[in-house]
């Protein structure tokens, strides 16, 4: 391949590797919050949890909000996990991508290299070839 083409693909290698990088430090940002809405719903579960336990008279009302709750906060962990799970895999992608863009950003380095050398191995023999013989002067 010609250097102007490597030098593209290189670039386009970059590129891609920025977006690689980007999407794995997304998808880490995404479980890392998916854990701290779990935390807070841990939280609130333990003090209602707590709350009920001290034998004081609850009116209806306020155990019927906290039982309606108790239900929602187990879908939202449910809904949580499941987008984890999601962020998880594709964090897994999203490394495999990365890792396979650095290997070919590293061939493409060593293709650089190899046509770069071509090219000045060419310019040599080019400039070989142009300089005009001389005869080597008579020993004596």
């Amino acid at each position: 391949m010609k250097p102007r083409t490597l030098n593209r693909l290189a670039m386009l290698a970059a590129e891609q590797e920025t977006q690689a990088l980007e999407a794995i430090r997304r998808h880490n940002a995404t479980l890392h919050q998916a854990e701290q809405q779990r935390g807070i719903l841990a939280a609130y579960r333990t003090r209602l949890a707590q709350s009920w336990q001290d034998g004081a008279i609850v009116p209806a009302s306020q155990a019927r909000r906290a039982g309606q709750f108790s239900a929602a906060s187990h879908g939202a962990e449910g809904q949580i996990m499941h987008a984890a799970g999601v962020a998880a895999a594709q964090l897994e992608t999203a490394v495999t991508k990365l890792s396979q863009v650095k290997v070919q950003r590293r061939a493409l380095a060593e293709a650089l290299r190899k046509a770069a050398l071509a090219v000045e191995r060419e310019t040599e023999q080019r400039l070989e070839r142009d300089r005009p013989w001389r005869p080597a002067a008579p020993r004596t």
